[in-house]
């Protein structure tokens, strides 16, 4: 193929610079929050602060509180399982392959409404709230739950991590 338009010249870095990266399906770093297994994946440091990405597996009637990010849109790509989600005031749920977009500043929150554990995808941008996980996410393979006090605990380091929890529906926790 021939294409007449300027093109850059043989010698510029754009022909062999190889500034992109793999991250493979067993690379990752692990953490448990309650009932979900987060790994990251791609961090903002390796990503200039553009992007990051996880992939969770939530187990069975569990998934996080309502919250918002400040700074940062979240997405999720659902691979497995049936998810319950909170955007606003309202409720949806999502299947495999089904894409959810939120943007900053939006409540929002999500829950497995199987009976296994399910997987998403899990995106920022810019990256930030993955640090959280990778610095207060527990190591230990047992998923157990975060009770109140934890997560009351954490208020000051989740605003560190621009996240907000905000109150649920009575049956939303």
């Amino acid at each position: 193929m021939v294409f007449r338009l300027p093109l850059p010249d043989e010698d510029d870095p754009v022909w062999t610079s190889a500034n992109g990266f793999v991250v493979r399906k067993d690379e990752g770093v692990v953490r448990l929050t309650g009932h979900e297994t987060m790994s990251v994946k791609v961090t903002g440091e390796e990503t200039d602060g553009a992007l990051a990405f996880m992939d969770g597996l939530i187990e069975p009637g569990h998934g996080n509180v309502p919250h918002i990010h400040s700074k940062e849109d979240e997405a999720f790509y659902v691979l497995s399982g049936e998810f319950e989600f909170l955007n606003g005031s309202e409720r949806f749920t999502a299947g495999p392959e089904d894409f959810v977009y939120i943007p900053k500043g939006t409540r929002h929150a999500f829950r497995n409404l199987g009976q296994e554990a399910a997987r998403l995808l899990i995106f920022y941008t810019p990256a930030g709230p993955e640090s959280f996980f990778l610095a207060h996410g527990e190591t230990d393979r047992a998923p157990k739950p975060w009770p109140d006090e934890k997560l009351n605990e954490l208020v000051d380091v989740l605003g560190a991590h621009n996240m907000v929890l905000l109150p649920g529906d009575d049956d939303w926790h």
